[in-house]
């Protein structure tokens, strides 16, 4: 469903006890080949501490705890690497599931990193402390698919998850994701939840009590759509405003 009147009316209904949980990459900024430069513009955190101001809000990303600060600093609720890391604002990040292997596992490929360079050149990985991402922005698709068999392999080796999305593959801690620790939080309170990828169905299908937003193409479980970013930029606007 297109934004337009039943999408605006729900938002304008929600609950002033309302828990909002928005997705970063793909939903609050632009997807990147170098996703180390997507900080947000001003107009974004102003709309952000609005959001805050009003609703309990979390920022729930992938990316790790030490990224999306770097981004957003400590002003806002975090759940990071999926669903593994949440740092409630103004309290100690804390991991709510035994990582430690998989922090130790990610270390270690992050340890031949120039190896994959060398053998996939255009690759770029980033070491989450608890998960590990290859950025196929500019990998041929043949490099693509050597380097998709090779973490295949890897995945197995570890017991991690291989998740496949838009133009990278990550693995990840097993038995984790956004869906789980956003109905973790909730405890049944009214809930805005918006994202824009593969990782975001989890959040929709497992919370379909709430008002769910994709951003961008593709199948989805949410119950409405915006077209891009920018379109999201809206929705942000509209919860702003009390």
């Amino acid at each position: 469903m297109s934004l337009g009147t039943d999408v605006e009316t729900a938002i304008r209904s929600l609950p002033r006890d309302s828990m909002v949980f928005l997705d970063y990459d793909g939903t609050l900024v632009e997807l990147s080949p170098d996703p180390e430069t997507t900080y947000p513009d001003s107009e974004l955190v102003s709309l952000l501490d609005a959001v805050s101001a009003r609703y309990e809000t979390y920022i729930a990303t992938g990316r790790s705890l030490l990224e999306i600060t770097e981004f957003l600093g400590n002003r806002y609720n975090i759940i990071a690497l999926h669903g593994a890391v949440l740092m409630k604002r103004g309290q100690e990040p804390r991991y709510l599931v035994d990582a430690t292997k998989y922090i130790e596992y990610c270390n270690s490929a992050f340890s031949r990193r120039n190896d994959f360079i060398s053998r996939y050149p255009g690759l770029k990985i980033t070491n989450k402390q608890g998960g590990i991402v290859f950025i196929l922005w500019r990998l041929s698709p043949r490099d693509s698919g050597s380097l998709v068999s090779e973490l295949r392999n890897m995945a197995a080796e570890s017991g991690m998850d291989l998740y496949l999305g838009k133009r990278i593959a990550e693995l990840r801690i097993p038995g984790i994701n956004k869906g789980t620790a956003i109905r973790m939080l909730r405890e049944s309170r009214p809930a805005l939840i918006a994202g824009d990828d593969i990782t975001d169905e989890d959040s929709f299908i497992l919370n379909q009590d709430a008002l769910t937003i994709k951003v961008g193409d593709g199948p989805t479980a949410a119950r409405y759509r915006v077209g891009d970013v920018k379109e999201f930029r809206g929705i942000l606007r509209m919860l702003s405003v009390p």
